[in-house]
Formats: C-alpha cells, sequence, structure tokens
C-alpha cells in the first residue's frame, strides 16, 4: 500500500512538472512578436521625428519669406501714398522742371 501511494504522488509529481514546463516557454514564442512591433514603433517614430524636422525648417522659411513679404508691402504703401501726395508734385516740379513759387526769390550760379 505504501509503495502505490508513493506511486501516486512520484506520477502527481510528474505531472505538475511536465504541465509546469509546457506553459514556462511559452513568453518566448511571443518575445520576437513584441520585439518586431517595438522595432517597427521606434522606426515608424524616428522617421515621423525626421519629417517633422523638415516640416519646421520649411515653415521657418516661409515664415522669414511672409514677413520680408510683408515688409515689402508696407514699403509700397508708403510710396504710393507719398506718390500720391501734393508734396511729391511740388518736389517734382522743383526739381525737374525748375518751378518757383511765387514769393521765393531765385539764385543763378554765374560761374556755370
Amino acid at each position: 500500500m505504501k509503495a502505490d501511494s508513493r506511486r501516486k504522488t512520484q506520477k502527481n509529481q510528474i505531472k505538475r512538472k511536465s504541465k509546469l514546463k509546457r506553459r514556462s516557454p511559452r513568453w518566448y514564442f511571443y518575445l520576437p512578436f513584441w520585439l518586431l512591433i517595438i522595432g517597427m514603433f521606434s522606426a515608424l517614430t524616428v522617421m515621423q521625428m525626421s519629417r517633422f524636422e523638415g516640416y519646421q525648417r520649411q515653415l521657418d522659411r516661409l515664415e522669414a519669406e511672409l514677413a520680408h513679404e510683408v515688409q515689402a508691402g508696407d514699403d509700397l504703401r508708403y510710396r504710393q501714398a507719398f506718390y500720391a501726395s501734393d508734396a511729391y508734385i511740388e518736389r517734382l516740379a522743383r526739381e525737374r522742371l525748375g518751378f518757383v513759387r511765387q514769393d521765393e526769390i531765385v539764385f543763378q550760379n554765374i560761374a556755370e
């Protein structure tokens, strides 16, 4: 009787060990899968970061170009307002045509 109970105990212990051995290697099966997924996400992240940096450089360049164009537009508006003013017309008449006002005295250089 003791021998039978020992055999049963040994068989039960062997069954437990075999069940434990069967379950433990499962994570080895999933490890390459998870490593592959982590590697893919890492590669995608690096690619997205480099693409983002390119977009950031392009944005900086476009913002600088926009600032330059805004400044050029402001200069054109200033010139347009100046060319439409009476001061500009008077200046042109004095410089190009030699006109003077009625109350002004004109001095001429005789040496020329």
